[in-house]
């Protein structure tokens, strides 16, 4: 839609796919933060991503009193996300009954010590950009993946982590891209408007009643 914006003011412009892909995704941030800075607002999912993270058993930081040493930590980093933004933190499969509970690093090593609290998994991001998660019950660690669903603040590096039904990564422009329809025609003029700013465009400033234009583009004759 905006290459076809683009090619209303110039027939003979060039805009590279990867360049309407870097600005859409900066102008989407933009809007998406102005928009929601009230955090008491429902967000539309529509302006969320839901990636796929592998898990892999570790050892546990120091400081954190968890079952047999160990937790589980993604083995890909997670993209940062728009903080106004709720995370949340599944299993692969959502109807095995896993409950994941997301929380701030600095509270991991307070949580699951009660009977009604001890069978919860506790995830949290941690100063390594990685996912984290431990829990007082050990059936856990024999999680492989999980699925984690954001507001990215980079739709085009959490589209690398992307996955179906199958967990299989998916191509970016195979992809919706993650905004609510209210905001897209204001996405739209925004990159349009800086992408026009580089579209040459003579102006008729002069008052002779005169097609100025073709004289611009005609050819001229040159004298023997």
């Amino acid at each position: 839609m905006i290459l076809d914006e683009l090619k209303l003011l110039s027939d003979d412009a060039v805009f590279t796919q990867e360049h309407v892909i870097w600005l859409t995704s900066k102008y989407r941030s933009m809007l998406l933060k102005q928009h929601y800075k009230d955090i008491k607002k429902d967000i539309p999912e529509s302006n969320y991503q839901t990636i796929c993270l592998d898990l892999e058993k570790v050892e546990a930081i120091d400081g954190f009193p968890c079952e047999e040493g160990y937790m589980l930590k993604s083995v890909q980093e997670i993209p940062a996300s728009i903080t106004t933004a709720s995370t949340k933190v599944y299993p692969l499969n959502f109807f095995k009954g896993e409950r994941i509970a997301y929380i701030t690093m600095d509270r991991m090593k307070f949580v699951g010590y009660n009977r009604w609290t001890k069978n919860i998994i506790y995830a949290a991001l941690g100063p390594d950009n990685h996912l984290w998660l431990t829990s007082q019950n050990p059936q856990y660690l024999y999680m492989k993946k999980a699925k984690v669903t954001a507001i990215f603040d980079d739709p085009e590096a959490a589209a690398d982590l992307l996955c179906d039904e199958n967990g299989k990564h998916c191509d970016i422009l195979d992809s919706p891209f993650p905004i609510e329809s209210a905001l897209l025609p204001t996405l739209i003029e925004l990159c349009v408007k800086e992408l026009s700013g580089s579209v040459y465009r003579p102006e008729d400033t002069a008052n002779n009643a005169n097609d100025d234009f073709g004289s611009m583009s005609a050819p001229q004759s040159t004298k023997q």
